[in-house]
């Protein structure tokens, strides 16, 4: 399990801290804060792996300073030697909890995290020197900086694999790390409860149902361009962790953030939603239902339609983002949900559903259209006809049902030479669609009665 999401944490610890400000407040004298402070003002230089663990075995203090600050700054020219060097790791954890100074202590877990995640080598170092130990410790403190670099180290070991994941969930409560959350941080916090959540199997629900609610509300936070990445590693997250069980998405719609996705899709991550879209479609009658009636055939029928195109093709430009709407359109409990609008008392909802189904008759394969016969669309189109006298249905969705209805048997010829080999038609038959048509062509309105008699006389019924 590799988390390809980026984060800028590092980068993010020195536009957040000024280190010559943290200097100022270290109880040394002046003489050797300024030595300190020169040592920061250095042009970059470079150090072996070798002379900085030699460097900081001296525990000379302005020697471990400066190599410990030498080896952070040029740590990129290194990293492959740094993984056949056992003896680094060690240090750096020494001082990350005995560091003479709090500068010794950051320089130290910021050379851990850079160094976490993505290099499995490395990886299985820092998890047997006990990470796990040193980041409970650090978390019993009150060193928001360090906190957050540590929290940026459990994050990338947990984004490396399923193992790391649950041997940190195991030793570190999500209670407590979500305790040490700070604003300016925020986002690095959000990102590390996304790694520790991800991955199959999930985590069972109750150790990471805090973490759910918290995605929750960063999802519901006004969307701008400060928090995208942020609102985008709680969705990502959230994609994963209801899986498609009843109880966690009773959990997601009660959350209410169901309409803030829906919202989201032209701005957020569009893959993710989807997903999470998926695994609701594996949940009950009504769950599926609730997600219908927030809007989402309405903003699928935006994606799918050509005359929208031009406004919604940016989200479906990556093979991802295709390959995931198709799965979504694809699901069977998706299309049976879909059919069943059709019947709905929500005109707005009806008529959504017919634009999306319009569309993927029009543009689909003959396979493809055999797909949604072989999932009902005749049989429901049919019930949305025969109920037009007992129900208010708007006329202009009776002659889309028969549009529809007239292009699904069309597509059954290209492949027939008559209607008595059309599949498609001898489905419509056995449904007595026949009758149903005959209904309507003395339908109380005209237009509609008009396309009755074009059906009857095409297919000479």
């Amino acid at each position: 399990m590799k988390n390809s999401q980026k984060l800028g944490g590092i980068k993010k610890l020195q536009q957040n801290s000024n280190h010559e400000d943290l200097v100022q407040q270290e109880q040394l004298c002046q003489e050797l804060k300024d030595e300190i402070i020169q040592i920061l003002r250095m042009d970059e230089d470079h150090i072996t792996v070798m002379d900085s663990i030699n460097a900081l075995r001296s525990e000379n203090f302005i020697e471990s300073h400066k190599a410990i600050i030498k080896l952070r700054r040029t740590l990129a020219n290194f990293e492959q030697e740094i993984a056949k060097e056992n003896e680094l790791i060690p240090i750096l954890f020494h001082l990350i909890q005995y560091g003479s100074t709090y500068i010794l202590k950051l320089e130290a877990a910021q050379i851990i995290s850079i160094l976490a995640g993505g290099r499995s080598e490395i990886t299985r170092i820092i998890m047997e020197n006990g990470i796990l130990q040193l980041s409970l410790s650090v978390l019993d403190g009150n060193q928001s900086e360090l906190i957050m670099l540590i929290i940026t180290i459990l994050g990338k070991l947990a984004g490396e694999s399923v193992k790391y994941r649950d041997s940190i969930l195991q030793a570190c409560s999500m209670d407590k790390i979500i305790s040490k959350m700070e604003s300016k941080y925020k986002s690095i916090y959000i990102w590390c409860l996304a790694n520790l959540c991800i991955g199959r199997p999930s985590p069972k629900f109750d150790r990471i149902q805090l973490a759910f609610e918290i995605f929750a509300q960063v999802i519901m936070e006004e969307f701008n361009q400060q928090n995208l990445k942020m609102i985008n590693d709680a969705i990502w997250a959230l994609g994963y962790m209801i899986d498609g069980e009843p109880n966690r998405i009773a959990a997601l719609i009660n959350s209410g953030v169901v309409p803030q996705l829906i919202n989201l899709l032209p701005m957020g991550n569009f893959v993710s939603i989807l997903r999470i879209f998926e695994c609701i479609f594996y949940g009950t009658e009504d769950q599926i239902k609730y997600l219908l009636e927030c809007g989402f055939i309405a903003h699928i029928r935006m994606i799918v339609d050509p005359k929208s195109r031009d406004k919604s093709g940016d989200m479906i430009q990556t093979f991802a983002a295709t390959e995931t709407l198709f799965k979504v359109l694809s699901n069977q409990n998706f299309l049976v949900s879909l059919f069943r609008s059709l019947s709905d008392d929500n005109s707005n909802l009806r008529g959504d559903a017919l634009e999306v189904i319009g569309n993927a008759i029009q543009q689909g394969t003959n396979e493809d259209v055999g797909r949604l016969v072989g999932n009902g669309l005749i049989q429901y189109l049919l019930r949305m006809l025969e109920i037009a006298n007992e129900k208010e249905i708007a006329p202009i969705h009776l002659k889309k049902g028969l549009e529809i209805l007239i292009k699904i048997i069309r597509k059954g010829e290209i492949k027939a030479k008559d209607n008595k080999s059309n599949q498609f038609f001898r489905i419509f038959v056995q449904l007595d669609g026949v009758s149903v048509i005959q209904k309507l062509l003395s339908y109380k309105q005209d237009d509609v009665a008009k396309y009755a008699l074009l059906f009857k006389q095409e297919f000479d019924i």
